[in-house]
């Protein structure tokens, strides 16, 4: 069975929100890059349009940091 992701493309997310939630995942580091962009329906151009609006959200915080 294959991990699946709750921004996977059959959910109501926003193209916005899958991307962030790509974002965190990869930041996890559980998965390939190319899984992650397949499981969020998101492309290499949808991550770097919110990377700054992810990098802010992660500074809020001090957790993730």
């Amino acid at each position: 069975m294959q991990p699946s992701s709750p921004a996977a493309a059959d959910t109501h997310l926003s193209r916005k929100h899958r991307a962030l939630v790509a974002l965190y995942t990869l930041d996890a580091g559980h998965l390939s890059r190319e899984e992650i962009l397949r499981l969020n329906n998101v492309s290499e151009a949808d991550l770097a349009e919110h990377e700054e609006e992810w990098l802010r959200l992660r500074c809020r915080n001090p957790s993730m940091v």
